[in-house]
Protein backbone atom coordinates (compact mmCIF):
# COMPACT_ATOMS: atom_id res chain seq x y z
CA UNK A 1 0.00 0.00 0.00
CA UNK A 2 2.79 2.57 0.81
CA UNK A 3 4.25 1.54 -2.54
CA UNK A 4 1.08 2.47 -4.43
CA UNK A 5 0.69 5.76 -2.28
CA UNK A 6 4.36 6.86 -3.70
CA UNK A 7 3.46 6.06 -7.13
CA UNK A 8 -0.27 6.92 -7.50
CA UNK A 9 -1.17 9.86 -4.61
CA UNK A 10 -1.91 13.37 -5.34
CA UNK A 11 -1.86 14.59 -1.62
CA UNK A 12 -1.05 18.29 -1.63
CA UNK A 13 -1.02 18.64 -5.36
CA UNK A 14 -3.56 21.18 -6.67
CA UNK A 15 -5.56 19.51 -10.26
CA UNK A 16 -7.39 21.16 -12.75
CA UNK A 17 -10.03 19.68 -14.80
CA UNK A 18 -11.42 21.41 -17.62
CA UNK A 19 -14.85 20.16 -18.40
CA UNK A 20 -14.69 18.42 -15.04
CA UNK A 21 -18.70 17.98 -14.49
CA UNK A 22 -18.99 16.46 -18.09
CA UNK A 23 -19.63 12.62 -18.54
CA UNK A 24 -15.74 12.11 -18.63
CA UNK A 25 -14.83 14.81 -16.49
CA UNK A 26 -16.69 14.14 -13.71
CA UNK A 27 -15.03 10.63 -13.25
CA UNK A 28 -11.91 12.18 -13.75
CA UNK A 29 -12.85 14.70 -11.04
CA UNK A 30 -14.16 12.12 -8.96
CA UNK A 31 -11.09 9.83 -9.04
CA UNK A 32 -7.81 12.48 -8.89
CA UNK A 33 -9.89 14.04 -5.47
CA UNK A 34 -10.09 10.15 -4.19
CA UNK A 35 -6.06 10.18 -4.83
CA UNK A 36 -5.91 12.83 -2.52
CA UNK A 37 -5.72 15.62 -4.53
CA UNK A 38 -7.67 19.49 -4.46
CA UNK A 39 -9.22 19.58 -7.34
CA UNK A 40 -10.53 22.58 -8.87
CA UNK A 41 -13.81 22.03 -11.67
CA UNK A 42 -14.12 24.40 -14.73
CA UNK A 43 -16.58 24.03 -17.34
CA UNK A 44 -19.30 26.78 -18.83
CA UNK A 45 -21.56 26.34 -16.28
CA UNK A 46 -20.58 27.81 -12.54
CA UNK A 47 -23.81 25.67 -11.33
CA UNK A 48 -22.85 22.24 -12.87
CA UNK A 49 -19.26 22.85 -11.42
CA UNK A 50 -20.32 23.97 -8.00
CA UNK A 51 -22.56 20.93 -7.71
CA UNK A 52 -19.61 18.55 -8.23
CA UNK A 53 -17.21 21.00 -5.93
CA UNK A 54 -19.61 20.81 -2.97
CA UNK A 55 -20.33 16.77 -3.47
CA UNK A 56 -16.90 16.36 -3.47
CA UNK A 57 -16.36 18.56 -0.33
CA UNK A 58 -14.91 20.90 1.06
CA UNK A 59 -11.26 20.91 -0.33
CA UNK A 60 -13.08 21.45 -4.07
CA UNK A 61 -13.22 24.38 -6.23
CA UNK A 62 -15.68 25.39 -9.09
CA UNK A 63 -14.97 28.02 -11.48
CA UNK A 64 -16.77 29.29 -14.99
CA UNK A 65 -15.19 29.58 -18.33
CA UNK A 66 -15.92 29.60 -22.11
CA UNK A 67 -13.68 27.27 -24.08
CA UNK A 68 -13.66 29.28 -26.92
CA UNK A 69 -12.62 33.06 -25.26
CA UNK A 70 -8.79 33.23 -24.70
CA UNK A 71 -9.33 35.67 -22.57
CA UNK A 72 -11.68 33.75 -20.26
CA UNK A 73 -9.39 31.16 -20.30
CA UNK A 74 -6.35 32.88 -18.61
CA UNK A 75 -8.53 34.64 -16.01
CA UNK A 76 -9.98 31.09 -15.14
CA UNK A 77 -6.96 29.75 -14.74
CA UNK A 78 -5.49 32.47 -12.79
CA UNK A 79 -8.75 32.45 -10.43
CA UNK A 80 -7.84 28.74 -9.52
CA UNK A 81 -3.87 29.53 -8.86
CA UNK A 82 -4.84 31.82 -6.85
CA UNK A 83 -7.50 30.07 -4.72
CA UNK A 84 -5.10 27.62 -4.09
CA UNK A 85 -2.15 29.50 -4.06
CA UNK A 86 -0.72 27.38 -6.99
CA UNK A 87 -1.33 24.91 -9.76
CA UNK A 88 0.29 21.30 -10.13
CA UNK A 89 -2.26 19.48 -12.42
CA UNK A 90 -4.07 20.18 -15.81
CA UNK A 91 -6.59 17.86 -17.19
CA UNK A 92 -8.32 19.10 -19.75
CA UNK A 93 -11.60 17.12 -20.61
CA UNK A 94 -13.30 19.89 -22.93
CA UNK A 95 -14.21 18.03 -26.17
CA UNK A 96 -17.30 19.55 -28.42
CA UNK A 97 -18.32 18.04 -32.05
CA UNK A 98 -20.28 19.67 -34.70
CA UNK A 99 -20.81 17.11 -37.10
CA UNK A 100 -21.32 18.00 -40.82
CA UNK A 101 -20.24 16.19 -43.77
CA UNK A 102 -17.13 17.30 -45.27
CA UNK A 103 -19.12 18.20 -48.71
CA UNK A 104 -21.37 20.06 -46.40
CA UNK A 105 -19.49 21.88 -43.57
CA UNK A 106 -19.23 25.50 -42.84
CA UNK A 107 -17.02 27.91 -42.53
CA UNK A 108 -18.21 28.95 -38.89
CA UNK A 109 -18.86 25.15 -38.19
CA UNK A 110 -15.32 24.55 -38.67
CA UNK A 111 -13.85 27.23 -36.58
CA UNK A 112 -15.96 26.37 -33.64
CA UNK A 113 -14.44 23.01 -33.42
CA UNK A 114 -11.01 24.23 -33.83
CA UNK A 115 -11.28 26.60 -31.26
CA UNK A 116 -13.38 24.30 -28.99
CA UNK A 117 -11.06 21.42 -29.11
CA UNK A 118 -7.70 22.44 -30.38
CA UNK A 119 -7.03 26.47 -29.83
CA UNK A 120 -8.87 26.43 -26.44
CA UNK A 121 -6.06 23.20 -25.26
CA UNK A 122 -3.34 25.25 -26.39
CA UNK A 123 -4.48 28.77 -24.52
CA UNK A 124 -5.41 26.53 -21.62
CA UNK A 125 -2.29 24.91 -21.13
CA UNK A 126 -0.01 27.77 -22.08
CA UNK A 127 -1.50 29.71 -18.92
CA UNK A 128 -1.18 26.49 -16.79
CA UNK A 129 2.53 25.90 -17.98
CA UNK A 130 3.07 29.71 -16.67
CA UNK A 131 1.84 29.36 -13.30
CA UNK A 132 3.96 25.93 -13.12
CA UNK A 133 7.34 27.40 -14.53
CA UNK A 134 6.41 30.19 -12.10
CA UNK A 135 6.50 27.83 -9.03
CA UNK A 136 9.65 26.01 -10.73
CA UNK A 137 8.16 22.40 -9.63
CA UNK A 138 7.45 21.10 -12.38
CA UNK A 139 3.87 19.63 -13.65
CA UNK A 140 1.67 17.69 -14.90
CA UNK A 141 -0.46 18.23 -18.34
CA UNK A 142 -3.42 15.19 -19.81
CA UNK A 143 -5.21 16.39 -22.44
CA UNK A 144 -8.32 14.19 -23.69
CA UNK A 145 -7.82 13.15 -27.53
CA UNK A 146 -9.47 10.88 -29.15
CA UNK A 147 -9.06 7.94 -31.68
CA UNK A 148 -9.57 10.39 -34.46
CA UNK A 149 -6.82 11.94 -33.27
CA UNK A 150 -5.50 8.48 -35.34
CA UNK A 151 -8.22 7.58 -37.41
CA UNK A 152 -11.33 8.75 -39.68
CA UNK A 153 -14.71 7.53 -38.93
CA UNK A 154 -16.57 6.02 -42.24
CA UNK A 155 -20.15 7.54 -42.40
CA UNK A 156 -20.16 10.42 -40.14
CA UNK A 157 -19.19 14.11 -40.60
CA UNK A 158 -16.27 13.98 -38.86
CA UNK A 159 -13.70 15.82 -41.11
CA UNK A 160 -13.85 19.05 -38.22
CA UNK A 161 -13.01 17.19 -35.30
CA UNK A 162 -10.41 14.79 -36.48
CA UNK A 163 -8.42 17.66 -37.57
CA UNK A 164 -8.49 19.49 -34.08
CA UNK A 165 -7.81 15.90 -32.40
CA UNK A 166 -5.31 15.23 -34.96
CA UNK A 167 -3.70 18.31 -34.85
CA UNK A 168 -4.10 18.02 -30.34
CA UNK A 169 -1.71 14.83 -30.96
CA UNK A 170 1.17 16.37 -32.13
CA UNK A 171 0.81 20.07 -30.84
CA UNK A 172 1.14 17.86 -27.51
CA UNK A 173 4.25 16.71 -28.18
CA UNK A 174 5.60 20.06 -29.22
CA UNK A 175 4.60 21.50 -25.80
CA UNK A 176 6.49 18.45 -24.16
CA UNK A 177 9.35 19.36 -26.14
CA UNK A 178 9.28 22.93 -25.17
CA UNK A 179 8.03 22.64 -21.26
CA UNK A 180 10.55 19.65 -20.74
CA UNK A 181 13.54 21.99 -19.49
CA UNK A 182 10.54 22.68 -17.03
CA UNK A 183 10.02 19.45 -16.19
CA UNK A 184 6.13 19.83 -17.31
CA UNK A 185 4.69 16.51 -18.87
CA UNK A 186 2.40 16.62 -21.60
CA UNK A 187 0.33 13.63 -22.83
CA UNK A 188 -2.59 12.66 -24.14
CA UNK A 189 -5.43 10.16 -23.48
CA UNK A 190 -6.92 9.44 -26.71
CA UNK A 191 -10.55 7.12 -25.88
CA UNK A 192 -12.84 5.33 -28.38
CA UNK A 193 -16.18 5.90 -27.67
CA UNK A 194 -17.00 6.12 -24.08
CA UNK A 195 -20.71 5.56 -22.71
CA UNK A 196 -21.64 9.18 -21.91
CA UNK A 197 -24.45 11.05 -22.23
CA UNK A 198 -22.68 13.12 -25.40
CA UNK A 199 -22.65 10.44 -27.65
CA UNK A 200 -25.62 8.31 -26.20
CA UNK A 201 -27.76 9.03 -29.48
CA UNK A 202 -25.21 7.13 -31.32
CA UNK A 203 -24.59 3.97 -29.16
CA UNK A 204 -28.31 4.19 -28.77
CA UNK A 205 -28.39 3.03 -32.45
CA UNK A 206 -28.35 -0.96 -32.57
CA UNK A 207 -26.81 -0.59 -36.20
CA UNK A 208 -23.86 1.96 -35.36
CA UNK A 209 -22.77 0.23 -32.16
CA UNK A 210 -23.03 -3.02 -33.57
CA UNK A 211 -21.00 -1.80 -36.31
CA UNK A 212 -18.80 0.29 -33.95
CA UNK A 213 -17.80 -2.26 -31.46
CA UNK A 214 -17.43 -5.04 -34.17
CA UNK A 215 -13.91 -2.95 -35.01
CA UNK A 216 -12.91 -3.43 -31.29
CA UNK A 217 -10.95 -6.50 -30.38
CA UNK A 218 -12.16 -6.15 -26.77
CA UNK A 219 -15.97 -5.77 -28.25
CA UNK A 220 -16.96 -2.74 -26.53
CA UNK A 221 -17.14 0.96 -25.54
CA UNK A 222 -15.13 2.67 -22.77
CA UNK A 223 -16.23 3.41 -19.81
CA UNK A 224 -15.88 6.77 -17.71
CA UNK A 225 -13.57 5.10 -14.81
CA UNK A 226 -11.55 3.91 -17.67
CA UNK A 227 -10.75 7.22 -19.09
CA UNK A 228 -10.22 8.16 -15.03
CA UNK A 229 -7.66 5.27 -14.63
CA UNK A 230 -5.34 6.38 -17.42
CA UNK A 231 -5.45 10.19 -16.74
CA UNK A 232 -4.39 9.45 -13.29
CA UNK A 233 -1.37 6.89 -14.16
CA UNK A 234 -0.32 9.99 -16.36
CA UNK A 235 -0.63 12.87 -13.44
CA UNK A 236 0.90 10.51 -10.92
CA UNK A 237 4.48 10.45 -9.93
CA UNK A 238 4.39 6.91 -11.99
CA UNK A 239 4.90 8.45 -15.08
CA UNK A 240 7.77 10.73 -14.39
CA UNK A 241 9.20 10.05 -17.09
CA UNK A 242 6.81 9.67 -19.52
CA UNK A 243 6.27 12.74 -21.76
CA UNK A 244 4.73 13.62 -25.64
CA UNK A 245 2.78 10.02 -25.97
CA UNK A 246 -0.64 9.98 -27.15
CA UNK A 247 -1.97 6.45 -24.82
CA UNK A 248 -5.07 5.00 -26.91
CA UNK A 249 -7.42 4.14 -24.53
CA UNK A 250 -9.30 1.77 -27.14
CA UNK A 251 -9.85 -1.74 -26.86
CA UNK A 252 -7.65 -2.80 -29.36
CA UNK A 253 -8.68 -0.30 -32.46
CA UNK A 254 -5.60 1.39 -33.54
CA UNK A 255 -3.58 -2.21 -33.39
CA UNK A 256 -6.01 -3.56 -36.12
CA UNK A 257 -6.75 -0.76 -38.02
Amino acid sequence: MQLLNQLFGLDGKVVLVTGGYGGIGEAVSRGLAGAGAQVAIAGRSRDKAQALADDLGSDAYASAFNCLSVEQIRAMVDDVAAHFGRLDILVNCVGLNQEQSALEITEDAFDYVYTANLKSSLFLGQAAARHMVAQGAGGKQVFLGSVRTLLALRGRGYAAYCAAKGGLGTMCKQLAAEWAPYKINVNVVAPTFVRTEQVAHMLGDPDFYSALTSRIPLGRVAEPNEVMNAVLFFVSPASDFITGQTLYLDGGITATQ
